[in-house]
């Protein structure tokens, strides 16, 4: 995934059986691993639980997705919020946001739900570093180097 938005740095993919969130009423304790406002859009959605559920396996697949960091972040430092068409999106804040800036990552993800499970994928994407792109060349020229020597490599007789 080359382009504008940079390498793949990281993929993080989420499933969540929706009916086991009905009983983990830790996950209702505001600032714990959702803020007062997504826990708000929870309770007045067509199907807060459904809601909550797509939530969680999105901030799940963004902590699979993300690279190491020096400095731990919290549940509440993404939030998922929605952009004018209804699409997801993740607001960041605190050590989450300066760890993405520092790194210049930017972070993309979709949610699912079908029958009694939701889904959701994180894809991040960031510029390169120096050091990446030079052993990203010189694993390119090795490659190439064995392709031509396998190529002329003499054929078995048949």
């Amino acid at each position: 995934m080359a382009g504008p938005a940079g390498q793949l740095i990281g993929l993080g993919h989420d499933l969540q059986l929706i009916s086991e969130l009905e009983v983990a009423s830790g996950l209702r304790e505001p600032d714990v691993f959702f803020t007062d406002r997504e826990l708000r859009r929870f309770a007045g959605a067509v199907g807060p639980l459904q809601s909550l559920a797509g939530a969680f396996a999105a901030k799940e697949a963004l902590f699979k997705a993300l690279p190491p960091a020096r400095e731990p972040w919290f549940w509440t430092d993404a939030e998922v919020v929605h952009d004018p068409h209804g699409g997801p999106e993740f607001d960041i804040r605190g050590s989450l946001a300066r760890h993405l800036a520092r790194h210049r990552l930017r972070v993309n993800v979709s949610i699912s739900h079908s029958g009694g499970f939701v889904s959701s994928v994180v894809v991040v994407t960031g510029r390169t570093s120096v050091y990446q792109r030079f052993f990203g060349t010189i694993d390119r020229k090795a490659r190439d180097v064995l392709r031509r020597i396998t190529a002329y490599a003499p054929r078995p007789a048949q």
